[in-house]
C-alpha cells in the first residue's frame, strides 16, 4: 500500500502503528535550486515569451510544490 497526504499529522494513529505502514518517505517542498530546475525542466519545450523572467517566480518566497509550479506553467 502506498499512501500520500500533505497532512500526515491529521492520519490516524491506527495507520501509524507497527506493522501497518513500514517506511516514511517525506518530500519536502523544493528550494530555489530546485524550483529553478523544475521550472526549467517543465517550460523546455514551451514557446515563451521574452518577457516571460522565471527568474521572477523562483525568487518568490512562496512555499510551492512541482506540482504548484507545473500548474503555473500551463495558465
Amino acid at each position: 500500500v502506498i499512501m500520500a497526504t500533505n497532512r500526515a499529522d491529521t492520519l490516524d494513529p491506527a495507520l501509524l502503528r507497527p506493522g501497518r505502514l513500514d517506511r516514511k518517505i517525506e518530500f519536502p517542498l523544493p528550494d530555489r535550486r530546485q524550483k529553478r530546475l523544475i521550472f526549467s525542466t517543465i517550460t523546455t519545450s514551451m514557446n515563451l515569451s521574452d518577457e516571460v523572467d522565471l527568474e521572477d517566480y523562483v525568487a518568490r518566497p512562496d512555499r510551492i510544490s512541482g506540482a504548484d509550479i507545473n500548474a503555473i506553467c500551463q495558465e
